[in-house]
């Protein structure tokens, strides 16, 4: 996918950009310009939406279509995806659509995709993720759930962390270690599938500091799965990790450069109503300077996403750039949020609506909120080793 996209591929930005217009209630629009990223909306009020998504069979964009998907290629779902963003709307509850059903398709049973497929497809069953512990986060290896083999299954017994939206979701699927004597720490795990109502789960939610409620802990008790929830081959669940993360190099909202536009845009939207000395924050020279650094930033994140798009397009596989995105897209979108708060002086630091007007609070909730960016799915400090070693070929 070169910068200027082929005649059938602006065609298909045109098509989902009329279907925008034209098939999403109004309402929602936009609500992605917002600052803050909080547990977003409930199922029921996601329901216009994932309605409008299923008349147009683009419920899963990304899935081959004899499993109910619109079979796009990445380039398609990337354009899909920019569109999306583009256009402010909000995250689905999309674990399920997005990570589970991919390795579904690829590694699961005809039973299990008989038997999951339909309601991940149509949003009716909701899904959370097990891989972090509290002692195995960016070194997902190091977990330790124990998932005892037994005749007819698995008894587990440990303690996920981060497990997000867990206390609205009805499945979860986890990592556990099956082998504690193997020799590496990546052998001896399986993926399981664990319904959240069976006896000896506890689920807690953890209130974080932005004032929301999306992230659980989880506790698993003496908790029997059976052998048909088994993912893949018995012990080498690692392998199917591996290959759901790698379906979030493209999609993870860290790496859109679309939605790193709009939180630019917010912050220019800011900074020129509000009040700093005679004129607005945006009259500052050095304040501009940094959102022209930040704007050119994102041009050379999406331009390296559309080199690994070339790849693709040409049958290659993408680039080592990929393992950039997250990294390089988490901290630029905390270098906004902090220029963000500096353009609003003490409106983007307090949270008291009632001294400071309608809408007070929300920069400052974001800031709490963005800086996990750089933890969620791999520190940025496990990111730089895994490309000093994989990208540059440097030593342990």
């Amino acid at each position: 996918m070169n910068i200027n996209e082929t005649p059938e591929q602006a065609a298909f930005r045109a098509k989902v950009r009329a279907w925008i217009d034209s098939s999403v209630p109004p309402h929602l629009k936009g609500l992605r310009q917002t600052i803050v990223q909080g547990p977003g909306l409930s199922h029921e009020e996601l329901e216009p939406l994932e309605a409008a998504l299923a008349e147009a069979g683009w419920q899963a964009p990304h899935w081959p279509k004899e499993y109910g998907g619109a079979g796009f290629d990445i380039p398609h779902l990337v354009i899909f995806h920019e569109e999306w963003a583009r256009a402010g709307l909000p995250d689905r509850h999309a674990t399920g659509l997005d990570m589970l059903g991919p390795i579904l398709i690829r590694y699961g049973t005809p039973e299990q995709q008989e038997k999951f497929l339909g309601g991940i497809l149509h949003n009716t069953t909701l899904w959370a993720q097990g891989y972090s512990e509290p002692e195995a986060g960016s070194d997902l290896a190091a977990l330790a759930l124990r998932a005892e083999v037994t005749d007819d299954g698995f008894v587990l017994n440990g303690q996920k962390i981060w497990t997000s939206k867990a206390h609205i979701a009805q499945w979860l699927f986890l990592l556990a270690r099956t082998d504690p004597a193997a020799r590496r720490k990546q052998d001896g795990i399986s993926f399981l599938l664990v319904d959240l109502s069976s006896p000896g789960i506890e689920v807690r939610p953890i209130a974080t500091m932005d004032g929301f409620t999306h992230f659980c802990e989880t506790f698993l008790n003496d908790v029997h799965v059976p052998r048909e929830n088994l993912v893949g081959e018995l012990n080498h669940g690692w392998e199917v990790a591996k290959a759901l993360l790698g379906h979030e190099r493209f999609t993870h909202p860290t790496a859109n450069p679309h939605l790193i536009r709009n939180a630019i845009d917010n912050l220019k939207h800011a900074a020129r109503e509000t009040p700093a000395g005679a004129g607005v924050a945006w009259d500052d020279p050095d304040l501009r300077r940094a959102v022209a650094a930040l704007e050119m930033d994102v041009d050379d994140l999406l331009s390296t996403r559309y080199r690994a798009l070339t790849r693709i397009e040409k049958g290659e596989a993408p680039g080592p750039e990929t393992m950039l995105f997250k990294l390089f897209g988490a901290e630029l979108m905390q270098r906004i949020v902090e220029l963000h708060q500096q353009a609003e002086g003490l409106a983007g630091t307090v949270w008291d609506e009632t001294r400071q007007g309608d809408g007070a609070g929300e920069t400052a909730r974001h800031a709490t909120n963005i800086r996990a960016a750089t933890l969620r799915g791999g520190t940025s400090e496990v990111q730089r080793n895994i490309i000093a070693k994989r990208v540059l070929g440097l030593p342990d």
